[in-house]
């Protein structure tokens, strides 16, 4: 049994931090492009997480959401140094029992989560057994649908955010068969094989020497034989190797961020061509800060004054053609638009900015092209 539970104290979150999440919602939602990581954390919830012989906390299931709350998220969010200028990162929870359950789903790495990491153990109940493959195979659909956008969005994959998993189990799954394994097997090499390096595994085995975590050890290996990142680390039943677990994965993330944010620019603030390890010098790309709510110099164009101007949709027509589409504008009365000056992606032939609709008295974001 426990000796004493450890209190966690709320954050106090001002009206510019609940504005702030507001707002990395919305980019979250409409431009995915600005973000630089997702991660998706798989939390045992079968009936041993109610165990109580982890110090300090009340059960497994406390000490597991306790320390990811106090070591993973905010040890991030505290060693950021622009608090309100916080990264755009969305972190969604999957809850492991028969089933999966997402408990949260593409929320922004904010002291909101926090919170909601902290109250959560109070509100859920450990039971059943736990499965490890549906919650691979909510994650794995979580993953492919954001890849997928951002690649119709026109995001190369050398650009991609990274995607996180951290796997927290006590012990070895309830789905064991040998078709469990292969399925287990196809799920995590399809994985791998899509994101390759932007891929990280973190394995977290929960549970008292002896305990048996060979799977969890397998995955790993499944992971890194496949070109992605991965680590497994048996916690134990300490709190202090828990939140050391956690603080690890922090420091890895951390560096992994700092790597994306800096690798587009080189000498005096330019982007780089990692490739060919030159400098682009006939153009600027759009601030790779990923900071929010800052407004960016644009170009206006306005219809009849000197330009005619119409808006394409392009349109995949499968092996027989391609083609662009004039459409209508996404807001009616729309009388042009503006045009971001600095390209937010950029591939071998093209460039991509950032659209606004322009209206005779204020303007709607629309889809960038």
């Amino acid at each position: 049994s426990f000796q004493e539970a450890v209190t966690i104290d709320s954050k106090h979150l001002t009206v510019e931090m609940i504005n702030h999440h507001i707002e990395v919602k919305r980019i979250l939602r409409e431009e995915r492009h600005l973000c630089t990581g997702h991660t998706f954390i798989v939390i045992d919830q079968s009936g041993s997480m109610r165990n109580s012989d982890v110090n300090g906390f009340v059960s497994r299931s406390h000490a597991a959401y306790g320390t990811l709350a106090l070591d993973f998220i905010s040890e991030q969010l505290d060693s950021n140094p622009n608090k309100y200028g916080l990264f755009a990162e969305s972190v969604s929870v999957i809850e492991m029992k028969d089933t999966a359950k997402v408990v949260l789903q593409m929320e922004p790495f904010d002291w909101i989560l926090f919170d909601r990491l902290c109250r959560r153990p109070n509100t859920t109940r450990p039971s059943f057994h736990g499965n490890y493959n549906e919650s691979l195979k909510c994650v794995e659909s979580m993953i492919f649908d954001e890849y997928t956008k951002l690649a119709e969005d026109g995001v190369e994959h050398k650009d991609m955010p990274t995607f996180s998993i951290v796997f927290l189990s006590d012990g070895r799954p309830s789905d064991c068969t040998r078709a469990d394994t292969e399925q287990r097997t196809t799920l995590l090499q399809n994985l791998t094989q899509l994101l390759s390096s932007k891929l990280l595994f973190y394995a977290m085995g929960v549970g008292a020497n002896g305990a048996d975590f060979g799977v969890l050890s397998s995955m790993v290996k499944i992971v890194n034989e496949n070109g992605g990142e991965g680590q497994f680390v048996h916690a134990g039943l300490s709190a202090v190797a828990l939140s050391s677990t956690f603080s690890d994965i922090s420091n890895t993330l951390t560096t992994h961020r700092t790597t994306l944010l800096s690798s587009t620019k080189g000498a005096n603030n330019l982007p780089t061509d990692n490739a060919a390890g030159k400098t682009k010098k006939d153009f600027t790309m759009r601030e790779t800060g990923k900071i929010v709510g800052k407004t960016m110099p644009v170009e206006t164009y306005i219809h009849g004054k000197e330009y005619t101007i119409k808006r394409f949709r392009f349109e995949n027509k499968g092996a027989q053609r391609f083609s662009w589409r004039d459409v209508k504008f996404a807001n009616h009365g729309a009388i042009g638009f503006e045009k971001e000056i600095h390209p937010f992606g950029k591939g071998s032939e093209r460039l991509a900015f950032r659209f606004s609709e322009v209206m005779f008295d204020k303007k709607t974001k629309i889809a960038k092209k």
